[in-house]
C-alpha cells in the first residue's frame, strides 16, 4: 500500500473559532491508481491534497506513507519525501517568469541528490510533453496549455512515484485541458500514481476512481 490515512482531521483556528476543514477521513491509495478528488469550493478537497502531498500536516489521525508514520517526521524528512516521491502540478502553473522552459523543468534537480544527466533529462521531459522546440521560451512566450505542459515536465524531473494535480485544467480552454488530461492518463498508464483535485465532473471522469468530498468528509468513493 502506498498511502493510508486513518481518521485524519484538520482544524484551523480563525478569530478564535475552530473550523474543521477535514473531518475524520480514512482512505487507502494503492500504487498506480488514478484518482479524482471531487468537491465544491470549501469542501476540503485541496486541504486533503495538501496533507497527502505533505505540504500540510493533520491535526489528528495517522498518515502512513509506504508504511511509515509521517505524522512523526521532522520537516527535513518530509521535504525529502516531497522532493523524491511527489510531483506537484498547480492551476496557476507556478513557473518562474524570467526563466526559460528548460530552466524551469531543471529546477527540482537543485534539491535532489541525483545530479546525473540533469540537462539531458530536462530535454527528454520537454520532448515527452511535446515542447522540445520551446525549451528556450519564457512562460510569457507560451500559451496556457504549453505552460502547464512545462509544469508537468517539471513535476517529473526527480522521477516521482506520485503526481498531485490541483485543478490542472482550471485556467485552460477545453482543447488544452483535454491535452493535459491525456498527458496525465498516459503517465498513469506508465505506472505513476496520479491524483487530481477538481470541481469539474468531466475532468473527474478521466480518473479510474472518484472520491467525492463534502464538508470535510468522504461522501462517495467509486471505481
Amino acid at each position: 500500500m502506498l498511502i493510508k490515512l486513518d481518521n485524519i482531521s484538520k482544524v484551523y483556528k480563525m478569530d478564535g473559532v475552530e473550523i474543521k476543514a477535514i473531518d475524520s477521513i480514512s482512505l487507502e491509495i494503492q500504487t498506480g491508481e488514478f484518482i479524482a478528488l471531487i468537491g465544491t469550493s470549501g469542501s476540503g478537497k485541496s486541504t486533503l491534497m495538501h496533507i497527502i502531498g505533505l505540504l500540510d500536516s493533520p491535526t489528528d489521525g495517522l498518515y502512513l506513507f509506504e508504511g511509515n508514520d509521517v505524522t512523526k517526521f521532522k520537516d527535513k524528512n518530509l521535504a525529502k519525501i516531497r522532493n523524491e516521491k511527489i510531483g506537484f502540478i498547480f492551476q496557476a502553473f507556478n513557473l518562474l517568469p524570467k526563466t526559460s522552459a528548460f530552466e524551469n523543468v531543471k529546477l527540482p534537480s537543485l534539491y535532489s541528490n541525483n545530479k546525473t544527466r540533469v540537462e539531458e533529462r530536462a530535454i527528454d521531459l520537454l520532448t515527452k510533453v511535446g515542447l522540445s522546440d520551446r525549451a528556450n521560451n519564457k512562460p510569457s512566450q507560451l500559451s496556457g496549455g504549453q505552460q502547464q505542459r512545462v509544469a508537468i515536465a517539471r513535476s517529473l524531473m526527480n522521477e516521482p512515484q506520485i503526481i498531485l494535480a490541483d485543478e490542472p485544467t482550471g485556467n485552460l480552454d477545453t482543447r488544452s485541458g483535454k491535452e493535459i488530461l491525456d498527458l496525465l492518463a498516459n503517465l498513469n498508464n506508465e505506472g505513476k500514481t496520479v491524483i487530481i483535485v477538481t470541481h469539474d465532473q468531466e475532468v473527474a471522469n478521466t480518473a479510474k476512481r472518484k472520491i467525492r468530498i463534502s464538508d470535510g468528509k468522504i461522501v462517495e468513493d467509486t471505481k
